[in-house]
């Protein structure tokens, strides 16, 4: 098979992989359920993936992919850092949102996913406390913040960003059927990041 239609079966297999897994959660899902709703065999699953964790990586791989892409179209509009910073913060919400109502994933679902692929996640909470240091360096240059500890501050803001996105999933995860609905975690960010740039002025 040409690796360009090895690429695009591998798409389609992904696509479906996420739509069952926003069903049944990774526990339950097998590659059995993968390879009948594809109306293939599972020896032919088998050439493609070896196992569900193989699966699953791939299905993470993409979609970090998605995610840094948005962000960087996200952050390409933007001027001042304080811009940079709210963009990546609405393009990561926005994300969320999307992905749990693209797949109508369930709380708990999500909630079992992150915990399964907690290596992955921490490898892409990596590389956006880079993203997020080298902006508030540029603005340090920029002579827009006061000096600081830009690492420090990276680590801060993506604390308090998985923080209140994580609080509205707990909840929701009490309430079945419940919509999750970021405006008020959003909101309660920007909020949060008003003070702290308030704290890196410039000294005048």
């Amino acid at each position: 098979m040409a690796p360009q239609d090895a690429e695009s079966k591998k798409e389609i297999i992904v696509k479906t992989a996420c739509a069952l897994l926003a069903k049944y959660g990774f526990a339950k899902l097998t590659l059995d359920d993968i390879a009948d709703s594809l109306g293939m065999k599972k020896s032919s699953l088998y050439y493609y993936y070896d196992n569900k964790d193989a699966l699953l990586e791939d299905v993470m791989r993409r979609e970090q992919e998605r995610f840094f892409a948005l962000i960087h179209d996200a952050l390409a509009t933007a001027n001042s850092t304080f811009d940079k910073i709210v963009s990546y913060e609405k393009a990561k919400f926005d994300y969320l949102r999307n992905t749990i109502k693209l797949q109508e994933i369930s709380t708990s679902i999500l909630l079992e996913i992150k915990n399964k692929v907690f290596n992955q996640i921490n490898v892409i909470h990596e590389k956006e406390i880079d993203m997020l240091t080298k902006i508030l360096q540029e603005g340090i240059a920029k002579k827009e913040i006061r000096k600081c500890d830009a690492h420090r501050i990276a680590e801060l803001i993506l604390a308090l960003s998985e923080a209140h996105r994580h609080r509205e999933l707990y909840f929701a995860s009490f309430n079945i059927g419940t919509t999750i609905d970021f405006s008020h975690a959003l909101d309660e960010m920007m909020f949060a990041l008003r003070l702290i740039f308030d704290g890196l002025a410039p000294k005048r």
